[in-house]
């Protein structure tokens, strides 16, 4: 555009205090914005393996590549999506709550099972003291094997031949006569 002599005119264009209020409302939401990103940038990259949830991380992930490329000049737009960020960092907030809260359940499990079995052993324990003894209290009766009766002394056989003559063949360990010399093959029978 220019004068009638041909000189350029300048247009001043005076921006109206409600056009200038909304323009900064629009710069301030996408500084929010932005700050929003980055926080949620940190959470995403410190609750990884920390989750109860993956599906929350994800949810997460996929709203930050949709709005950090928001360009818009609706200022709902970014209000939206500082909201929808702060939904999923909430979701992912609690996802890392309770997986530290089943944590410590199953922490809490593992100890009632321990003490559970310590208890059982205990128990266990003291049923065998208990079965050493009889319901009146006493000793029970000694549980060693029994032993073989003493040999007579006054019983020898020289050999098998011996044995046999007076009819005691074959001749068992603890039987009168017995001695290992007349068995051979070290089975408890002599004679055989």
């Amino acid at each position: 555009m220019s004068d009638d002599d041909g000189s350029p005119r300048i247009l001043l264009v005076h921006e109206s205090a409600k056009d200038r209020a909304a323009r900064d409302k629009l710069a301030e939401a996408k500084r929010g914005l932005t700050a929003k990103v980055h926080d949620v940038r940190a959470l995403l990259s410190s609750s990884d393996g920390k989750v109860s949830d993956d599906n929350t991380r994800n949810t997460l992930h996929g709203d930050i590549d949709r709005v950090a490329t928001l360009d818009s000049k609706s200022l709902p737009d970014y209000e939206d999506g500082v909201n929808a960020l702060q939904r999923d960092m909430d979701a992912v907030r609690h996802s890392i709550d309770q997986k530290v809260a089943d944590q410590k359940e199953a922490e809490r499990k593992e100890a009632e099972r321990k003490e559970a079995e310590r208890k059982e052993v205990e128990r266990n324990n003291a049923e065998h003291q208990h079965d050493g003894q009889t319901n009146s209290g006493t000793p029970a009766p000694d549980q060693n094997p029994p032993q073989p009766p003493a040999q007579d002394q006054n019983v020898f056989y020289a050999s098998c031949a011996a044995v046999r003559a007076a009819g005691k063949a074959p001749i068992r360990v603890g039987e009168p006569g017995y001695d290992h010399r007349l068995d051979r093959d070290g089975d408890g029978v002599g004679c055989e």
